[in-house]
């Protein structure tokens, strides 16, 4: 079956870059090595970078140049190809498949790779590189990216497959392959999932209505922001008082 894998961009001002994309050998894979890793494993016939709309200096040998961030994640690869080997999994499947030395991959990989420099978020690459493998008679598709970020690259990718006529076809065949690697100081254990109320003899209240309208607040001015957040704290904290109190007379 033929297979696309679209590894996801980090915003090259977040903090840490290096460690989220890259990661830290032997065992901590960032995102840039797991798409490595995921296309040698199936075999992938295409690579996308998705991008978003960061900027950041790339330092070449000669002269330097401002790079999105599809293209500085394939010049940090490039650059650092060799430094796969530190990886235990890309090792462990070089050793299982008679592969001796990693540099006999690069044409393999960097060859396969398409780069996206026109979305500006995850919604915009997840359509494009869509449009990108229906257009390479791409069968299945792997989204790589964190672990704080893939849950919602997975939402993303049904909501925009499925009510398309082409690219329909891919909604049984997408894959999350979760790199090791997260926004700094955070972990797959903070991500929080709302999903709409479904559980017979629980509240029907559509709380996930709720908590999308104040994401859809994260542009507000920085004093407003704060100050919306301290304004819920205070709310939940009569609520929790309140939840808290009855369940201990409850008990």
């Amino acid at each position: 079956m033929r297979t696309g894998v679209l590894v996801h961009g980090c915003n090259l001002k977040a903090e840490n870059w290096r460690h989220v994309a890259w990661g830290d050998p032997p065992t901590m894979m960032g995102r840039i090595p797991q798409g490595v890793l995921t296309a040698l494993r199936f075999d992938a016939e295409l690579i996308v970078f998705g991008t978003g709309a960061s900027k950041k200096v790339f330092q070449f040998d000669r002269e330097e140049r401002e790079l999105l961030e599809a293209e500085y994640s394939l010049e940090y690869l490039k650059l650092h190809f060799e430094d796969l080997r530190f990886f235990k999994p890309i090792t462990s499947w070089m050793e299982k498949n008679g592969v001796a030395e990693v540099a006999e991959l690069r044409d393999r990989i960097v060859d396969r790779i398409v780069l996206d420099n026109e979305s500006t978020n995850t919604f915009e690459e997840i359509e494009n590189a869509g449009k990108i493998f229906f257009d390479n008679k791409i069968e299945q598709i792997f989204l790589v990216s964190s672990p704080t970020h893939v849950v919602r690259c997975l939402r993303d990718a049904t909501s925009i497959f499925r009510p398309n006529s082409f690219l329909g076809t891919y909604c049984d065949r997408i894959y999350a392959a979760p790199s090791v690697t997260s926004y700094e100081g955070t972990s797959g254990k903070d991500v929080v999932v709302i999903e709409p109320p479904h559980r017979p003899g629980r509240h029907v209240v559509p709380t996930h209505r709720r908590i999308q309208r104040m994401l859809e607040l994260q542009k507000l001015l920085p004093d407003d922001l704060v100050q919306l957040i301290d304004d819920f704290d205070d709310l939940l904290q009569r609520y929790e008082h309140k939840y808290h109190t009855e369940n201990r007379k409850a008990k």
